[in-house]
């Protein structure tokens, strides 16, 4: 898996990413009606046969700075991806993507992300860009947040695994989504998590749950006022090919 990384990380680094840069989507379900309601899309790295994990490569690519051409490139063939389906399949999907704080860093991030918008001429109401991490907000952050934000995108907070973590990303911006990380399920987190879902209630925001394995994590859920969720109860992450056939035909619309 070495070599396979490292054929990875050359393909950013030389600018041809076609070669080894892929991804991957995983469903987002409505809790309450079993619906597939979008997806997540997700970097995979490839090498001949192998698929190359991204937590194998998406740290060194943040170092280097190559995480944003990588992302770019991501985010135009998703959209691409998104725009040859029909009008009726994707009128009621959303389609997330993970964002880097380091992405969030390069000033010319937002513009970047609606010039493609315009070019493939989608909605942005059915993109959700889920930040990942978070550091000191520096004027490119805020500055394309907002931009976003103006232009309709929708904005996540990903991977909230507890309180202080909530809070200090609310502090930084109030989003249109929360995703919870999956440890967030665990017997001994759940109280905690209750209060964090408690804590957002006097916000317009949506909660999406990860790591949904089995019918109490819905019900659960449900009873707490998490509409949204993804797991293996539903789906693992599936190919394009899958996804397009299983969730996006126009008979299961």
């Amino acid at each position: 898996m070495e070599k396979s990384t490292h054929f990875v990380m050359q393909c950013v680094e030389k600018n041809k990413l076609d070669a080894g840069i892929d991804f991957v989507i995983q469903p987002i379900f409505d809790l309450s009606r079993f619906v597939c309601i979008g997806g997540e899309v997700l970097v995979r790295g490839t090498h001949r046969r192998h698929v190359v994990p991204p937590q194998l490569f998406i740290s060194e690519l943040e170092k280097t700075g190559g995480i944003v051409s990588m992302g770019d490139y991501i985010m135009a063939q998703a959209f691409r991806y998104i725009a040859i389906q029909t009008p009726e399949a994707r009128v009621n999907q959303l389609f997330t993507f993970n964002i880097s704080w380091v992405q969030l860093q390069d000033g010319g991030f937002a513009t970047r992300a609606l010039a493609l918008l315009e070019r493939f001429a989608l909605s942005p109401r059915h993109i959700v860009f889920e930040v990942t991490d978070s550091d000191e907000p520096t004027d490119a952050v805020s500055q394309n947040l907002s931009a976003l934000s103006d232009a309709g995108i929708n904005l996540a907070w990903d991977g909230i695994d507890g309180m202080e973590k909530l809070q200090s990303r609310l502090a930084l911006h109030v989003p249109d989504y929360v995703k919870l990380d999956r440890s967030c399920l665990t017997a001994d987190r759940l109280d905690e998590t209750f209060a964090m879902l408690e804590h957002l209630k006097p916000w317009d925001i949506d909660v999406i749950i990860e790591g949904i394995e089995n019918y109490t994590h819905v019900s659960t859920m449900l009873r707490h006022g998490v509409q949204y969720g993804q797991g293996f109860l539903f789906s693992r992450p599936v190919s394009k090919e899958a996804f397009h056939q299983q969730y996006l035909q126009p008979a299961r619309a």
